[in-house]
């Protein structure tokens, strides 16, 4: 598992959850820092942060050029099992999520998710293990990915399914519970518990976000759009303010 630290208290979200998942998946922890030539900041103190983890295997990576999203990229090209772990920036002056050029870039040039911490996330005093990953399912194609994704990371992290879908009104609440009973069926025939709800709502990022603050012990899940390249057209909307909102951390492929 790879952190990227810049330096910035943001940054350092990130180490919380990257502890609690990589002690579950049994793998290291690395620290990243790639000197930044533009704004001339990395981090520093690497070893004394690694030091004070509750983690056994923790390194540390210090690299002296470079633009950050190539490198990271690069690190996950060499290793494709490598899950980043990364902050995302906060609002804007117009409170929109900064998600940042190396996020986005990351993004498009990775096959596997990247778990983000956003700014609604609050670590907790002796955090338990994650227990259920609540994944996000909509109307797009994009939902079946989802559900393959998650059948994936429930089983590598041991944790239970929650498939969640936001509907705008009671008849399409009727027709989407039949559709997310039938993948709940599916996934809980493969051994993993799962089960589904839906919300009706007409903001479905505040939907799902207050869920999840009553899942405090969960990851959620959701899949970019995959294409263009503004923020808004390759995570979608919802997605970029559910990053912005939730107060767990969010896998986004």
């Amino acid at each position: 598992m790879v952190v990227p630290l810049d330096g910035s208290a943001q940054a350092c979200r990130a180490l919380d959850p990257a502890m609690r998942v990589a002690q579950v998946l049994g793998c290291s922890i690395e620290l990243v820092t790639v000197y930044d030539p533009v704004r001339g900041r990395w981090a520093r103190d690497l070893e004394e942060v690694a030091d004070q983890m509750a983690c056994e295997q923790v390194e540390v990576a210090v690299v002296g050029s470079g633009w950050p999203g190539e490198v990271l990229a690069e690190m996950v090209a060499e290793n494709p099992e490598t899950l980043i772990c990364m902050a995302t920036q906060d609002h804007d002056e117009l409170q929109r999520l900064v998600l940042g050029s190396v996020s986005t870039h990351l993004i498009r040039a990775t096959d596997g998710p990247i778990l983000f911490v956003g700014p609604g996330y609050t670590p907790r005093q002796s955090p338990p293990r994650y227990r259920e990953l609540v994944v996000c399912i909509d109307n797009s194609p994009r939902a079946e990915a989802a559900v393959r994704l998650a059948a994936v990371w429930a089983a590598r992290l041991e944790l239970a399914i929650i498939l969640v879908h936001v509907a705008e009104d009671t008849a399409s609440r009727q027709t989407m519970e039949s559709e997310l009973g039938t993948l709940a069926e599916r996934l809980g025939a493969g051994g993993t518990p799962c089960v589904a709800t839906v919300l009706i709502a007409d903001r479905p990022a505040d939907a799902v976000a207050e869920f999840l603050r009553s899942h405090p012990d969960a990851l959620a899940l959701t899949v970019s759009q995959g294409r263009g390249s503004l923020t808004r057209l390759l995570l979608g909307s919802v997605t970029t303010a559910l990053l912005a909102l939730s107060p767990v951390p969010v896998l986004v492929a």
